[in-house]
């Protein structure tokens, strides 16, 4: 497991600079986000219905990350995503309160719900604590090192050095993500 620091200094020696520790800080916050816009880690919340069509569900999903809601043998399309029939069953989800709203209701209590969305990032990264760690998982953390490095080159103007970097954590990513991809079907 990376820490902030080791990528920091791993990108030191890829790219020498005198670019503020906070600066980079910043851009590692944008380099996690933007590793989970590319590879889409799938996750599953699985709850217990009650006699309510609402149901709360966890702070790290958003309405656009999720892509299956099932409850029982019966499966809920988006209301806000999908084109739905009439007499289709239809979830909606509030990002702000984490209201997952079922329509119609759940036909009995004590029937299994599942939704599946995609993994969001849920650190951000403090120049005090360089001892954080990516919230990717542990065997893509190394991707940061060249993400970082890409930055640091555009800081110089390096743009054949920065596409170089780019080059390789962005593919990287793409093979997650189909990987990732292929594990969700």
């Amino acid at each position: 497991m990376l820490t902030l620091q080791q990528i920091i200094d791993e990108a030191y020696t890829l790219v020498p600079h005198e670019v503020d520790i906070a600066d980079q800080v910043v851009w590692l916050n944008a380099i996690n986000q933007e590793f989970f816009n590319i590879v889409k880690i799938p996750k599953i919340h699985r709850f217990t219905t009650t006699d309510e069509s609402t149901y709360t569900i966890p702070t790290d999903v958003r309405e656009k990350n999720i892509d299956y809601v099932q409850v029982g043998l019966l499966k809920y399309k988006s209301l806000d995503n999908e084109d739905v029939s009439p007499l289709q069953n239809v979830f909606s989800f509030d990002d702000n309160t984490k209201q997952l709203t079922l329509i119609p209701a759940p036909y009995k209590d004590g029937l299994t719900g599942i939704v599946r969305y995609r993994k969001i990032a849920t650190t951000t990264f403090l120049s005090t604590n360089l001892n954080a760690s990516p919230d990717a998982p542990e065997e893509l953390h190394w991707t940061y090192i060249p993400a970082l490095a890409s930055y640091l080159a555009n800081t110089q103007h390096d743009t054949a050095l920065a596409a170089n970097y780019e080059a390789q954590y962005k593919s990287a990513w793409n093979a997650a993500a189909a990987d990732y991809a292929g594990a969700s079907t």
